[in-house]
């Protein structure tokens, strides 16, 4: 019996077990993952968005420049609707027309209390810093309506500004967790 195996065979059988050994591995260090947002003991919707304004003969881009935000929103409540609170993150850039004045930054908001409004939507009191260009500004805020719907689902600009178009993008995703 000819025990000689080639190298293209060698190969595939290390190959094998080093994976079967770093799974195993895997398997017996993973820990379980928690969501963002401390557990399930409270109310919790979660919002992810996309921003995109690309068209400078609309007035909508024309106001506020072309260019973008994107980022995530978490809103909390109590368990016994209380107290309310939630933390967002977004990354926002915009564009000049004929150059100047473009650039890229940050917001960090850190809400405080909020409630929702009679249409539906988030309105929010809170801290928000916002980080461009090397500065920093750091403001509050209140009762400041974020025009994020409070119902889970996938909305558009034609479903937020009942408006849609080319160089307008809107998507944002509200999604629910109730407290157990």
């Amino acid at each position: 019996m000819n025990l000689q195996m080639t190298g293209a065979v060698r190969r595939s059988i290390l190959l094998a077990a080093g994976l079967a050994a770093a799974a195993v591995l895997a398997v017996g260090f993973a820990s379980p993952a928690g969501a963002y947002g401390g557990g399930a003991n409270h109310d919790m919707w979660q919002v992810g968005f996309s921003m995109n304004s690309n068209n400078p003969s609309l007035s909508l881009c024309a106001d506020l420049g072309t260019g973008g935000d994107w980022g995530w929103v978490e809103f909390d409540r109590s368990a016994d609707g209380t107290q309310t609170w939630g933390d967002a993150q977004t990354t926002f850039c915009f564009h000049t027309v004929g150059g100047g004045g473009a650039g890229a930054g940050h917001t960090s908001i850190d809400i405080t209390s909020w409630t929702i409004s009679d249409s539906g939507t988030f309105v929010a009191s809170g801290t928000e810093t916002d980080s461009f260009r090397g500065t920093t500004d750091t403001f509050t805020f209140t009762n400041e309506d974020t025009g994020i719907p409070s119902t889970p689902g996938h909305y558009t600009a034609s479903d937020i500004l009942d408006f849609g178009g080319p160089g307008v993008a809107i998507q944002i995703q509200v999604s629910f967790r109730p407290a157990k």
